[in-house]
Formats: structure tokens, sequence, C-alpha cells
């Protein structure tokens, strides 16, 4: 992850890293094992995973009635691109050492609040849970919920940098998988309405058929 602005990546084989350390964007040098190395690898990873997400989308649009007469389109590829395009803003943000108090140039509050809202506008159409929801379904539900728990690693991961932090990217983290769980689920609910899958939810503490049959000859 680099600098905000343009990145020029003219040499890639550069041996300097061979000891087992890294370049930040301030110029030092870290462990490769560090926290925030860990972190920041973990990110490239759900931007990785989203790349998936966007191939098993196929440019989808879901129509989703918000309420009377109200509906929202939801473009799933352009979705899933505006996501990749902020783990390099937050993947820059990570690499960069934070002063507290610190603004400009970093990763802003507003996209907080920006998933924040859109989760309110979707939490809605969906019935309350009374259990935790099974992750099945379509390739693109399967990996919605991979990259839930993805971003929930990554904001772990964030929380163990010993140095000072910026408090927009903890919470992003934290609000991004809520989202991936409720777009996880609107997913699940929009292929359950076109009967292609049935929406299952954990029942505790019961006995489930393994779907083992042995037959002798």
């Amino acid at each position: 992850m680099a600098a905000r602005g343009k990145v020029h990546l003219n040499m890639i084989v550069t041996k300097t890293g061979d000891a087992g350390e890294t370049y930040i964007n301030d110029g030092s040098r870290v462990p490769k094992a560090s926290k925030r190395i860990q972190a920041l690898a973990v990110v490239e990873q759900i931007a990785v995973k989203l790349g998936y997400f966007i191939f098993a989308c196929d440019q989808d649009v879901l129509h989703l009635p918000l309420a009377e007469d109200v509906t929202c389109q939801l473009n799933l590829t352009e979705l899933a691109h505006s996501f990749q395009q902020e783990m390099y803003d937050l993947g820059s943000d990570l690499s960069t050492p934070f002063k507290e108090g610190e603004t400009a140039g970093r990763f802003p509050l507003d996209k907080v609040e920006e998933i924040t809202a859109l989760i309110g506008e979707l939490t809605p159409i969906l019935e309350p849970l009374d259990s935790f929801i099974l992750p099945q379904g379509s390739l693109r539900v399967l990996i919605s919920h991979d990259i839930r728990t993805m971003v929930r690693e990554a904001e772990l991961k964030v929380w163990e940098i010993k140095e000072p932090v910026n408090p927009a990217v903890c919470q992003y983290l934290n609000r991004l998988s809520d989202f991936w769980f409720v777009f996880s689920r609107i997913l699940q609910y929009e292929e359950q309405r076109s009967d292609e899958i049935e929406i299952k939810l954990w029942e505790p503490n019961q006995q489930h058929p393994r779907g083992v049959t042995i037959r002798k000859a």
C-alpha cells in the first residue's frame, strides 16, 4: 500500500525486504511480522476477495423495496468496486504513522457515516433475526460472508497495533463488517424470494442428520 496520490511501481524486485523488514509511507522500516503489516495484509486480501465478488455478481443489479413506492437500486459491481478503492485508501492510512488530531490526507470519518446511513436504509428490508444465520447459498452470498469475516479480522489486527491509529480506520472497519452482515442477508433474502435457496438459521443444541447412509450389498 502506498501514500495517496500517484504511485510508481517501476521496480518490483528491490531485495530490500529480504531481511524481513519493509518500508512504510514515512520512509521508516518495520518488521514484516509487525501488527501494522499484518493488518495491511488482511486489508489487501479483502480487496482481492472483493474482486472475486465482482466476478461472481456478473453486473447484477438488485431492486430492493425500501417503503411504499420507494425502491433502492444496488449495482453490485459498482458497490464492490467502491469498497476496493476504499481498501487501498485504508491501507495507505495504515501505512502512514498517525498523529493525534491529524485529519489532512487521512482516511475520512465521513466514510463511516456514509456506511452507517446505508445500513440504516437497508436493514428495514429484512425481518428481525431470532438466531444466527447460516452462511449458505450462491457463490456471491458465500463470498459476501467471507468478506464480512475478513473485515472483522482486519479490525482485530488494527486494534493490536501498538502505535496510534486513525480512529476513522477502526470505526470504518467495525461498520464495514456490520454492512457486509446486512448485505449478505439481503443477498440471501433475494435468492429466497426467487426460490433459489432456503435461508437456514442456527438451531442450538439440536441433533441434525449427517446425511450419511450406509447400505450393504
